[in-house]
Order: C-alpha cells, then sequence, then structure tokens
C-alpha cells in the first residue's frame, strides 16, 4: 500500500492541527534513488482502550508518505471507542482484528506472524512516528545491508504531545547492553529486519513489562545494530502507560531473565552490582510508598548481598522506616 496523503483522510478532530493532523510528510517516488523499489515497512500496532490517542498514532503512520507500507493493528477487545477510530480509517489499515489475546507481548507477536514486510516496526497506540522516518530508516537499511536492526533516537511527548524531553539511544558491545539493568536501546525508535525474528525467534510473552529489554538481549548478541542520531518517533508519557506504572515489577523481570541469560558467565556479578545499586536507587524515590521502596531494599540485597557493606544501604533504612 502506499501512503494516503493528508486530503484523502478524515478531517482532524476540531481544534487538532500540525503533525499529524494537518500537516504530512512529501510522498516518495514510487523507486528509491538507485531504482530499486522500496523495501515493505510492516507497522504492527498493539491496542488496548487508548481511544484518546491511537487516531493520532495511526495518522502518523499513514503520512509518511511511503510508497510501500503495510499497517496491522491487533487490538485486545477494547470497551472503549477504539474500534470506532479504527473503522474509520480501516481503508488504509492492512489488517485489523479485535479480540481477547494473552497480554501485549501476544498482541505483538500475532502482529509480527501477520506480516509480510522485510522491516518490522513494533508502535504501540499512544506513541508516534515523526514526519520522514520510514524514509530515511529505509536508506539505512539499504545503505547497510549487512544490518538487521536500526534504532534511531525518540522524542519524549506528553497526553497533549508537547515534547518535554528526549530519550537517546546507544549501543556500543553486547556485554556492555546486557550488564546493565537500564533500557540503552529504544523499541519506540527501533526498526528490525524481518530474517531477525525467524532466526532468533519472538517475543517473550512469559514477560509482561520489559519484553523489548529481554529482547533486545538475545537479538544483539550477534547482530550489533545501527544508530542513527535521527528522531523517527515520539514516547507519550502519560498516566495509564504500563511503563509508568509498573516501573518496579520491569526491574524485576529485568533480574530474572538476565541472570537466566547470564547463568554460568563471567559477566553475571558485573551486572548484579549494577542492578543493586539501582535497586537503591529505587528505594530513595519518595514517590513509591513504603513498602515499595522496602521492597526495592530487600530486591537490592537478593541480587547482589555484598550491598549491605555499603554505607548508603544502611543511612536508607530510617529514612524509609521514619514516612508515614
Amino acid at each position: 500500500m502506499r501512503s494516503p496523503r493528508l486530503e484523502e483522510l478524515p478531517p482532524p478532530p476540531e481544534g487538532k492541527t500540525g503533525w499529524p493532523w494537518t500537516v504530512d510528510s512529501d510522498p516518495l517516488p514510487d523507486l528509491m534513488p538507485d531504482g530499486f523499489a522500496w523495501p515493505k515497512i510492516s507497522v504492527v500496532t498493539p491496542s488496548y482502550n487508548q481511544a484518546q490517542f491511537i487516531e493520532e498514532t495511526i495518522r502518523s503512520v499513514l503520512l509518511q508518505g511511503y510508497p510501500n507500507l503495510e499497517f496491522i493493528i491487533i487490538d485486545g477487545s477494547s470497551t472503549d471507542n477504539t474500534l470506532e477510530i479504527i473503522k474509520k480509517y480501516e481503508p488504509w489499515i492492512t489488517y485489523w482484528v479485535s479480540e481477547p489475546d494473552r497480554g501485549q507481548s501476544h498482541a505483538i507477536n500475532k502482529g509480527i506472524v501477520k506480516a509480510t514486510g522485510a522491516i518490522l516496526f513494533w508502535l504501540n497506540s499512544d506513541d508516534l512516528v515523526l514526519p520522514g522516518a520510514f524514509e530515511r530508516v529505509a536508506k539505512n537499511f539499504m545503505d547497510n545491508p549487512e544490518t538487521k536492526m536500526v534504532i534511531g533516537q525518540v522524542k519524549v511527548i506528553d497526553a497533549q504531545a508537547n515534547e518535554i524531553s528526549e530519550l537517546i539511544s546507544d549501543f556500543t558491545t553486547w556485554e556492555d547492553l546486557v550488564t546493565s539493568p537500564y533500557n540503552k536501546v529504544r523499541q519506540v525508535s527501533t526498526f528490525f529486519a524481518r530474517s531477525l525474528f525467524d532466526e532468533c525467534g519472538l517475543i517473550n510473552e512469559g514477560i509482561e513489562i520489559a519484553m523489548d529489554i529481554e529482547l533486545f538481549s538475545r537479538l544483539t548478541r550477534n547482530h550489533k545494530p545501527t544508530v542513527i542520531s535521527d528522531f523517527v518517533s515520539a514516547f507519550r508519557v502519560q498516566g495509564q502507560s504500563k511503563s509508568f506504572l509498573n516501573i518496579i515489577q520491569g526491574y524485576k523481570e529485568v533480574d530474572r531473565f538476565r541472570k537466566q541469560l547470564l547463568k554460568g558467565n563471567n559477566l553475571l556479578p558485573k551486572y548484579s552490582a549494577a542492578s543493586s545499586e539501582n535497586w537503591l536507587n529505587l528505594a530513595k524515590q519518595e514517590k513509591f510508598d513504603k513498602s515499595d521502596r522496602i521492597d526495592c531494599l530487600k530486591h537490592a540485597v537478593r541480587i547482589n548481598p555484598k550491598i549491605i557493606l555499603k554505607r548508603k544501604f544502611w543511612l536508607l533504612i530510617p529514612s524509609i522506616l521514619m514516612k508515614q
């Protein structure tokens, strides 16, 4: 499918202007500068009760001006007016379904299995693609035929799509990636070669929060990604985003699969030390209640018992216990 033009799409809601409401990307020619066809990009969007944002997400995909696009939406039986919005754009959506699923990871995997593009992109239903992103990513894949992943940079936006900060992706080595509990590469700006999933498997459906971190642990072991400086997507921070509500659960998941991945590997002590420091930093944060902060301290000790020898561990205890 060729991306539609702005005038072909339904008009935006009243008061909505700018990208992707009243602005689109310039349409690309049918062929790339070298005369070859543009590689098909398959966008998979898992969706559940994000009617407030999904129309903006859909339009940011459709208005890329890209000549070879496949757009797949996997909805988990939303109960708000998400389906009404999807049907509004149905002529330009390659495939969509709304049915119960086993969670976000399962929904994404359903979309990946359905996709037929050479390049896959997973975009959550409250995030955005920035103008011209598909063109820049496709050219990087074609200019670097050995690469299996192209990772761009990310703008952070609020519920009203105002830019509030940036998320920078970086990659040095696989060892550096897997010895850190933090997210050093951003799923929201990562485009995958389809062949990578054929080789390494799909998303781990046993992980609910940190599935992207686990995925990168597997995919980058033998395939170094190409990281570009371009900002290609926008990550929305809003009160119901899963990463905001479940940060502690996410780090527990990272500990679990990192220990499995690095079992018997000399990198495990380095990871354990970094993770325990992260748990101490979480325990300092007053946005968590007392029980959560105590839980963080326990996890710091569980992952690295030597942390109790550090003075900052003991200094944290009275500040947490005295909190009302």
